[in-house]
């Protein structure tokens, strides 16, 4: 006779295995109705959680860890309330670490939550720790946020907003103004989220059939903050044929470039037109409204809150799952033809 499961039980009661669980765990958040038809049904089929399972399902800590790279950035915080919300009702809470973009920090962090023996983990990684992640996401629940980790060993999830296609469509709004010297301010390309806005900016520039690469006058790339912003504008404004248009393929490296416009009174985007394929904190850019990309933080969340749940609660590994959402472009007013005095 096959080995009754969680799922055979919740599709008998017409609920989901999530439910079961609850059930199984004495949950309080389950009406007596719908409990009372489970244990019929776990009666009538003689389902018996073996004791190991108990064991183990007693062991849970039910936190999950979140482990951000940038805990200045407002994007993570969105994302967290929703994974919050997706988690709660399942009895679960987010414990959040900021590693500020240090490999060693987030190393103790993550030696630290496996120690306590978190349920789950969503990290965006600042990269150097790849061999203990897949390590880790071997023996814990593991959703990547952000910045994947191409290695075969890793079992996980993969979420993300999609800033490469939205580059991909700025640069190209850029060039159906008539812009042909567009620049490029870019995040480290050893992270495949930084890789792959460059990539989409090449496939962009290499339909009016130009190449960019290590050689391309308009290219910086560098951190993502502010100040490296501020000084790669500054460099390509002081090229003998300084670019007309500016791809800012990061929210922080956006705002130090629109400072400098402020600060040497550059207008916008009568001299430079300037799009941001990332989410922009409008907050600080009080002079200008940038052409942005928004993505869905509250729908993001939710689903790798989801996705995390899905991996806790599996009886058998799951394959390895992405999703990606497509962020929407918002119009500003930073973009126009060369020379256009708008």
């Amino acid at each position: 006779m096959a080995k009754i499961t969680i799922r055979d039980i919740a599709k008998q009661s017409g609920v989901s295995t999530a439910t079961v669980s609850r059930v199984l765990n004495n949950s309080p958040k389950v009406s007596p109705e719908v409990r009372s038809t489970i244990l019929r049904v776990i009666e009538e089929l003689g389902y018996h959680p073996s004791q190991a399972a108990r064991e183990l399902k007693n062991k849970s800590s039910k936190t999950i860890a979140l482990v951000i790279a940038d805990g200045t950035n407002e994007y993570y915080f969105q994302i967290a309330q929703a994974i919050i919300h997706a988690i709660q009702e399942e009895g679960y809470t987010l414990f959040i670490c900021n590693s500020f973009n240090n490999s060693e920090i987030e190393r103790n962090y993550l030696m630290m939550l496996s120690e306590r023996k978190i349920d789950g983990l969503v990290l965006n990684s600042c990269g150097g720790n790849n061999e203990l992640i897949v390590s880790l996401s071997q023996k814990i629940p593991t959703v990547l946020i952000h910045r994947r980790i191409d290695h075969p060993g890793f079992v996980g999830d993969f979420a993300n907003a999609d800033f490469g296609i939205s580059t991909y469509e700025m640069t190209m709004e850029l060039i159906r103004n008539r812009h042909t010297k567009i620049g490029i301010i870019c995040g480290p390309t050893q992270f495949s989220s930084a890789a792959e806005r460059l990539q989409q900016f090449k496939r962009a520039m290499a339909s009016i059939h130009i190449t960019v690469d290590r050689d391309y006058r308009y290219f910086l790339e560098g951190p993502h903050d502010s100040a490296f912003g501020y000084e790669a504008l500054e460099q390509f404004l002081r090229l003998p044929h300084p670019p007309t248009a500016l791809v800012a393929a990061h929210n922080e490296t956006c705002i130090g470039a629109l400072r400098y416009c402020r600060d040497h009174n550059i207008p916008i985007p009568e001299t430079l037109s300037i799009v941001a394929p990332c989410n922009v904190n409008l907050c600080d850019l009080f002079y200008v409204q940038p052409t942005y990309a928004l993505p869905d933080t509250w729908a993001l969340g939710f689903r790798i809150g989801q996705m995390l749940l899905e991996r806790i609660q599996s009886e058998n590994q799951l394959l390895n799952r992405e999703a990606i959402y497509i962020p929407r472009i918002i119009q500003g007013n930073s973009v126009s033809c060369p020379g256009d005095p708008r």
